[in-house]
């Protein structure tokens, strides 16, 4: 596994779970299975490899994770740039489907191909493409509720 593939593993986590703790335990198993679907079968995209060890994980933790309720702390070493406001974010997570999340996650947070993802998950490039354009119309509802300003605020 390359530096960039881990910590594509570990951001995969991060966004999905919104849990320091839970996210780094998560990415050190899937980083496990990851590397040991690369061994089974050398020829495996690094990036289908990935959609797939993050979802047999993500399965695994989903019970435990309380969606919308961020645990993080800046002592864990995760840095989100001053300025950045993930209140969208934390919404999105709460209220989107699984599908949506993680589909999201992977096409534009980790920049994944529809057919790497589609081929990680076992399912045609078309149902992504529809999982991602209906999820990212959440996320901007989302974000647009946030970013409007109230009408007669000042700096119009």
């Amino acid at each position: 596994m390359t530096e960039t593939e881990t910590q594509s593993i570990a951001l995969f986590f991060y966004f999905a779970f919104l849990d320091d703790q839970k996210a780094i335990e998560a990415a050190a198993r899937a980083l496990v299975f990851c590397r040991e679907r690369k061994r089974k079968n050398p020829e495996l995209k690094p990036s289908v490899a990935l959609v797939a060890s993050t979802k047999t994980v993500w399965n695994r933790y989903k019970a435990r994770i309380s969606r919308g309720r961020p645990n993080t702390s800046i002592e864990s070493g995760w840095l989100i740039p001053e300025g950045v406001d993930l209140g969208p974010w934390r919404e999105f997570q709460k209220t989107a489907s699984e599908d949506e999340l993680l589909t999201v996650i992977w096409s534009k947070i980790l920049k994944i191909s529809d057919n790497d993802i589609s081929e990680g998950l076992g399912i045609t490039s078309g149902t992504i493409r529809y999982r991602l354009g209906r999820a990212l119309r959440k996320v901007g509802s989302m974000a647009q509720g946030v970013s409007k300003p109230k009408h007669g605020a000042p700096g119009r």
